[in-house]
């Protein structure tokens, strides 16, 4: 497949296209906090299954180009349309959205926005990429930023950085995080941590 870096949300309305034909479009990313590593596309079906969303793995990917918005995979549209429901595997955020409307039903127990136990089996480290956009980035007492988009290696999936808008105007500065400097993602505060003292490039990316 393309090995090219890619934006995460270059890949946001990307047609994906199975062996046989499109069959929908890329609507998220998410990925497993602990690792950095993309594990789901979600897909939505559009006119095939009007309404549905579905998961489909990175490791099907071919080719991932978009700047042309599309993603080549090599599972046919009845495999696509077949996979499982978000609802399968929701991110964290989700999670906790529908916990509160439960109101007894809170599936973690948190200490300084650490999960220490699961009450319905949840994944407290599966991450929207859409949901972490304009998390308040910090270092130490310092706010960076906000996130502006994830950079993933196009070959293995995992992400290699965040990049940061180090203010809220359209022209502000980009910065770009390793990810190995990140700490924690906490979604109570709806922020990134990442190490006291992290370099962190000043200049802005070219993308």
């Amino acid at each position: 497949m393309n090995a090219r870096e890619l934006h995460a949300h270059e890949l946001f309305e990307c047609h994906l296209r199975a062996v046989d034909g499109e069959v929908g479009r890329v609507r998220d990313l998410y990925l497993d906090d602990r690792r950095w590593t993309a594990r789901y596309l979600v897909v939505d079906t559009g006119r095939w299954l009007r309404g549905r969303r579905v998961l489909v793995s990175p490791a099907s990917v071919l080719v991932a180009d978009g700047r042309r918005r599309y993603l080549r995979v090599n599972l046919t549209r009845s495999e696509v349309l077949g996979g499982p429901d978000v609802d399968v595997e929701r991110p964290v955020s989700r999670q906790h959205e529908i916990a509160f409307h439960e109101y007894y039903g809170i599936p973690f127990y948190w200490s300084h926005d650490h999960v220490l136990e699961s009450t319905k089996g949840g994944d407290p480290h599966l991450r929207s990429v859409r949901a972490i956009t304009g998390y308040t980035v910090r270092s130490g007492d310092t706010v960076v930023g906000h996130v502006a988009d994830v950079v993933l290696d196009g070959a293995s999936w995992t992400a290699t950085g965040l990049v940061i808008a180090a203010g809220r105007w359209p022209r502000a500065a980009r910065l770009l995080a390793p990810a190995r400097v990140i700490e924690r993602v906490s979604w109570l505060g709806k922020t990134v941590y990442v190490e006291q003292g992290a370099r962190i490039a000043r200049e802005p990316l070219t993308a």
